[in-house]
């Protein structure tokens, strides 16, 4: 509406019609502002620390909004009866000025209100960080109902307080990050409840207690990333380094090698040499991988050589064209440019293929959920031999999931889905060993109704995350065939 305002054409006569559309839109930005202002001012009673500034900052888009009313008021204005046409804004640059002001002071509210927000999540994370400490410390099972009872409440305030601030994140790499770090503090509070437990029931069980610890160590973890997200802040000043995967590797690659086209000195041989080399660096994450099929390690062998050979004859004409720029060089870039992008395009398929045929197999592989069954049953049979046996194979498991979502992280296609890739393997990489440890408590103690819901807990948690990943299986196939923009999965 300001903009409409602003951008009106400066004729010098204007009609009643006209003049009547102008003032409606006055009006319109006034009250607009007065409904804004009415709840900042209702945010600034309730802080006391930020309500001086607060009030000024409404007081001064209130006082916008009206100057912008009387500006546009057609009644206000001199004109004489007998010219239905009359001059309207002779103070144009009076509304200008009105309209900058009004957009600064409205931006303070918000950024106020934004400081409010974010001080309300931190002190809501304060508050459940003060209960898990008394949480661990509890030794008898009637404190602990009490205070897990009020640990409950306090995290339902903070996934509402996280939940709103993830809708608003604009940033989709700290919107995928925010709902990795509240999905693991929402399966967490379970495991923590049962956890604790199991502990108070068997005091001196040391597989009880790691399995325990484990569970409050990743819940601080993910309660610290939240305000890292939330604060735009890193600890000890780290900057934020995701590896590099293949996918984003070969996409500037490629935008480098194609801007060849409009400028043959932005860049260096060297430079373009080492992008290649990091990206062929991290394809060796497919070739040693023992789950690599051998025909995938093959192709992407011989691709990648065939990359370098491309590269060179690239470099080699481009450098010809900038000692002269002929018709015939001209166009041998050209075919030297296209086909260095079509062997990257290729390496990128295979990897793709690799990856995602790979995470198929394991994903069909593991829907029977035999080894967990069988945890269940040997540690209810008290039997230790058999619970160590299945353990491995736990662990196997594990290693192959795991190795599962580092591929895949190099061909997600999209920044939240790589995030999502990486929340997905330190599920695997956590939740493996714990499910191992409350196996073990249930096999020391298996008459324990409480550390054999335990262990279904843990159990629950890594199904649930196998099942998320066909979902997320899906959606980077989805990205990679076209099938769908941006967004990811959260």
């Amino acid at each position: 509406q300001i903009t409409t305002l602003i951008n009106h054409k400066d004729k010098p006569k204007r009609s009643d019609k006209t003049l009547q559309a102008i003032q409606r839109v006055g009006q319109a930005v006034n009250v607009a502002v007065g409904r804004f202002v009415t709840v900042g001012e209702a945010i600034a009673n309730e802080n006391h620390e930020l309500k001086e500034e607060m009030s000024v900052a409404c007081i001064e888009a209130r006082r916008a909004g009206e100057t912008i009313a009387q500006l546009t008021d057609v009644a206000s204005l001199d004109h004489p009866e007998s010219d239905s046409h009359i001059t309207i804004f002779t103070d144009k640059t009076g509304v200008v000025k009105a309209a900058r002001l009004l957009l600064s002071s409205v931006t303070k509210v918000l950024v106020l209100a934004d400081r409010i927000v974010i001080k309300q999540i931190i002190t809501s994370r304060n508050k459940v960080l003060a209960t898990m400490e008394q949480l661990e410390k509890v030794s008898s099972f009637q404190e602990f109902v009490q205070i897990f009872s009020q640990f409950g409440n306090e995290m339902v305030e903070f996934a509402h307080l996280t939940g709103d601030r993830q809708n608003d994140l604009k940033d989709e790499k700290k919107k995928a990050r925010m709902a990795a770090s509240r999905a693991v503090l929402e399966k967490c509070t379970m495991m923590l409840l049962t956890a604790s437990k199991t502990c108070l029931r068997h005091p001196d069980c040391e597989s009880a207690r790691i399995n325990k610890d484990g569970v409050f160590h990743r819940m601080r973890l993910a309660l610290e990333q939240v305000i890292e997200i939330v604060t735009d802040s890193r600890p000890n000043g780290e900057n934020e380094m995701a590896p590099i995967s293949i996918y984003s590797g070969i996409k500037e690659f490629k935008n480098k090698v194609e801007g060849l086209r409009e400028n043959l000195y932005f860049l260096s041989k060297e430079t373009l040499s080492t992008m290649l080399e990091v990206i062929l660096e991290h394809t060796e994450d497919f070739t040693d991988s023992a789950y690599t099929s051998h025909e995938h390690r093959e192709h992407i062998l011989e691709l990648s050589k065939q990359a370098k050979m491309e590269l060179e004859q690239l470099v080699s004409v481009w450098m010809q064209a900038q000692n002269q720029k002929t018709k015939d060089l001209m166009e041998d870039l050209e075919v030297a440019i296209l086909k260095t992008c079509q062997c990257m395009n290729e390496l990128k398929r295979e990897v793709h293929s690799a990856a995602t045929s790979l995470a198929a197999d394991l994903l069909k592989y593991h829907t029977d959920h035999m080894v967990l069954k069988a945890l269940k049953i040997t540690g209810v049979e008290g039997n230790l031999e058999a619970v160590a046996e299945y353990t491995c194979k736990l662990s196997e498991q594990k290693e192959q999931l795991v190795e599962m979502c580092r591929l895949l992280r190099h061909v997600s296609g999209t920044e939240p889905l790589e995030i999502t890739c990486i929340h997905a393997e330190d599920t695997f990489q956590v939740t493996g060993p714990q499910i191992i440890s409350a196996a073990e408590t249930l096999a020391l103690h298996p008459s324990s109704k409480i550390a054999k819901e335990n262990l279904e807990v843990f159990c629950e948690a890594w199904e649930s995350q196998l099942s998320d990943m066909s979902m997320l299986l899906r959606e980077i196939n989805d990205v990679f065939e076209g099938r769908r923009g941006k967004d990811a999965m959260y």
